[in-house]
């Protein structure tokens, strides 16, 4: 009677998880497995979305299966934006339950196996993707005064 007393418990408990905090901070995955990632305001920025699908044609390239997690905390538009480019690529991507709603991260992409890259940043990773246009400053000017007198 004790066997099935603990079998109730335990299934009423949920699913026994492995390093529980891990997967709620790597949205639903294991560190290990992480390809690239992007924390919410990255995420959100208009220069990632340009960028998505060239990263993900990359990483696919280079990595097979290839997974998204997409976080709850981003707002809709930009949720279905990167589902939208995910599946355009044939890829499977998947919008995380609200357990990890504090995760600091928007955007994993991630592989079923340890990719064994570090640092997983999207930034780091492409630099060259995400470099700010400085503006070229103009030939300075010489005053008024300078150019009437001299």
């Amino acid at each position: 009677m004790t066997d099935i007393n603990k079998t109730i418990l335990e299934k009423a408990a949920g699913p026994t998880r492995f390093n529980p905090d891990e997967q709620r901070r790597f949205l639903e995955t294991y560190e290990e497995r992480v390809i690239a990632s992007c924390t919410l305001e990255e995420a959100r920025d208009k220069m990632y979305l340009e960028q998505y699908s060239t990263i993900l044609t990359d990483i696919s390239d280079r990595f097979h299966p290839v997974l998204v997690k997409i976080s709850p905390a981003l707002d809709e538009s930009s949720q279905l934006q990167y589902l939208k480019k995910t599946k355009d690529l044939g890829l499977v991507a998947s919008i995380v339950s609200d357990d990890c709603r504090h995760s600091p991260f928007g955007l994993i992409i991630h592989t079923d196996h340890p990719s064994g890259i570090s640092p997983t940043d999207m930034s780091l990773q492409y630099p060259n993707l995400f470099e700010k246009k400085e503006e070229t400053a103009s030939p300075e000017k010489k005053p008024f005064w300078k150019r009437l007198f001299s």
